[in-house]
């Protein structure tokens, strides 16, 4: 990577002088050669934009130049002169109403077609476009901000720092990546040369570089092989990856593979002189475990590869697995016999929470059997209306108040007794039937919702219900047969529901609010969503994760994180719940930091709808009475 490269460089694009002046005032520290210790708070502001830990300052953090443009078609000039000659800039902030000649979204489509990698701060009042049309325009949503005018000087200068941050670190991942790449093209040409590189190619992970299916195959069957000549124990272990998918949705495919590369060889070094380790495709990985007596040993050493966080491209990524492992000396049979039972044991162990190692036994092939059934009737529940909803008020500040409910599914079995959510879920989930479960849970806290118009209640909807094309009009039409306003209901997404195609998620979203429907972000924190989804989308609230308001008592900074949560939600105009507050003192915590709505057992556990009826009637029977 070339010095030229590194120069770090935004372009401001405004067309009032007033406009950019404020630009020079509040970005002229910023320029290369500011203080070390205004470098080191500016690094602290970066990492709060995104939400992620702060990381060790890269050198020179600070900006090598700032350039400043009048017109759209000014900027796309200087924009692409500074392309041609290797120096791009870092990032771009465009005005959106920039008369005369084409506008700011314009501008930033032109320059998005020159460098699809720029980060562009799109700096509007929303009276001209919504977001959702200029991400549609402009495309790459996780690159394109927004600032709203009037702009707070802090708000600029740690937007600024943010983006050259992470311009910066994207660079030099790119320049590893290719590096990487070019090793790999190496290798590549050398197996062709050689027969017997591409006989150990034919057996190898193109991108770990570890066994493969067809590799696995051949070392297991040797391994069998020394076992039994040896009397030794020999396990075969299943290796799944939780939560892959999201590193992918949010970071892209390149960051995604050299994470696959980097948990595969902290498996193998793990592993060790133990056994040997195999790619089987995706997030999953193999570990054949010769040394039995040392199955323990190497189950924890591998459950410990996530105690590091898997760095990149100035992110920490979380790196937990789960394992399932079976015992194949004794049971005999094949590898598919090995990894099916080890694949039951997976299972198991992701429901009892992942992030841990679980054994076959014969009972988890009953229990299997079992999970088929049950799906079976939660099939035939969904169908005849075998299913409940309840309901959890959602409470004033002060606790005294129901000002909301949120639904909440529960399933009473005839021969099993209550269901968890997390077990029937989870099935529903298997076996595909989430849309269905979706649909009856919307049309029976329709219904339910005549019987309380005055309180605004929260539907849970999936990932999976906004992969329908049409489901946005389904939901409208739903209400409209129930005879009741849009406004009453609150839809509550959570941030795994924000990883997928955000452009066709958007315009969903979009006719929903539109037709008058509220919006909450549920468990804000816990993911990858960051203040970006909040700007695209039109939310009317955030809820707190319950683990921030769990860990008021044990966590020494958690306090400070749920102010951080509050600020954000109170400078973007949103409601802010916090939930599961089981405890006075957290109660006592939340409302001092600002929090507009509590839900925990400490006030209401969930209720029937009967239950609920009963509530709102005494505090309007006492309303009325005060």
């Amino acid at each position: 990577m070339t010095n030229a490269l590194l120069r770090r460089r935004i372009l401001v694009c405004d067309d009032e002088t007033g406009v950019i002046e404020a630009y020079r005032r509040i970005l002229s520290d910023l320029v290369e050669g500011a203080s070390a210790q205004a470098e080191v708070t500016l690094d602290a502001l970066a990492a709060d934009l995104f939400g992620d830990e702060q990381t060790p300052a890269i050198n020179g953090t600070g900006i090598d130049e700032i350039v400043y443009c009048r017109q759209g078609d000014e900027a796309v000039a200087v924009f692409g002169e500074a392309a041609g000659k290797g120096e791009p800039f870092a990032a771009v902030f465009v005005d959106v109403r920039m008369p005369p000649g084409f506008d700011g979204v314009e501008a930033a489509r032109r320059m998005r077609a020159l460098d699809p990698a720029i980060n562009i701060v799109m700096v509007t009042g929303y009276s001209d476009h919504r977001p959702a049309e200029i991400a549609g325009a402009i495309g790459a949503q996780d690159r394109l901000f927004y600032l709203v005018k009037p702009f707070d000087a802090d708000e600029v200068r740690q937007m600024a720092t943010t983006l050259v941050h992470r311009w910066t670190s994207d660079m030099r991942a790119a320049a590893e990546l290719t590096g990487r790449l070019q090793e790999l093209e190496k290798v590549n040409r050398a197996l062709q040369v050689s027969e017997a590189s591409a006989h150990r190619a034919a057996r190898r992970d193109p991108l770990t570089g570890l066994l493969n299916r067809k590799g696995l195959q051949e070392a297991f069957d040797a391994a069998m092989s020394e076992a039994s000549k040896a009397d030794g124990k020999l396990f075969f272990a299943y290796i799944d990856l939780d939560r892959f998918k999201m590193v992918n949705d949010v970071h892209g495919h390149a960051v995604g593979d050299l994470f696959i590369c980097n948990v595969g060889d902290r498996i193998v070094r793990a592993t060790g002189q133990d056994g040997f380790v195999a790619r089987l495709g995706g997030d999953e990985f193999a570990v054949v475990i010769t040394e039995g007596e040392e199955l323990d040993s190497v189950l924890n050493r591998v459950l410990r590869v996530g105690d590091i966080p898997f760095a990149e491209a100035g992110s920490e990524l979380p790196v937990s697995l789960s394992i399932g492992y079976c015992r194949c000396d004794v049971v005999g049979g094949g590898l598919s016999d090995a990894m099916r039972r080890a694949d039951l044991a997976l299972y198991s162990a992701k429901a009892a929470g992942r992030g841990t190692a679980r054994g076959y036994d014969k009972s988890l092939d009953d229990e299997f059997l079992r999970s088929q059934v049950i799906a079976c009737d939660l099939k035939a529940a969904i169908e005849n209306s075998g299913l409940q909803l309840h309901y959890q008020p959602l409470m004033s500040a002060d606790g005294c108040k129901v000002t909301g409910l949120e639904a909440l599914l529960r399933w009473t079995h005839p021969e099993h007794g209550d269901v968890s959510p997390a077990v029937f879920i989870s099935i529903a989930e298997q076996n595909n039937m989430m849309i269905e479960l979706g649909d009856w849970v919307l049309r029976q806290a329709m219904r339910d919702i005549r019987s309380w118009p005055d309180i605004i209640t929260s539907i849970n909807l999936s990932a999976v219900q906004f992969s329908q094309p049409c489901f946005a009009e389904k939901v409208i039409q739903l209400a409209r047969a129930a005879d009741i306003s849009p406004s009453l209901i609150e839809f509550e997404i959570t941030e795994t529901a924000l990883c997928g195609n955000m452009f066709d998620f958007a315009q969903q979203v979009e006719k929903l609010c539109d037709a008058g429907f509220k919006l909450a972000l549920d468990d804000f924190g816990s993911g990858y969503a960051g203040i970006g989804y909040l700007s695209q989308l039109r939310f009317n609230k955030l809820k707190i994760d319950q683990s921030f308001v769990s860990n008021l008592r044990i966590e020494p900074n958690a306090e400070r994180i749920i102010r951080s949560l509050v600020g954000l939600g109170e400078a973007m105009g949103l409601t802010v719940t916090a939930e599961g507050v089981e405890e006075v003192f957290q109660h006592e915590l939340l409302r001092a930091a600002g929090c507009d709505q509590m839900q925990g057992f400490l006030f209401h556990r969930p209720c029937s709808r009967e239950d609920v009826k009963q509530l709102l009637d005494r505090q309007r029977s006492a309303d009325r009475a005060a």
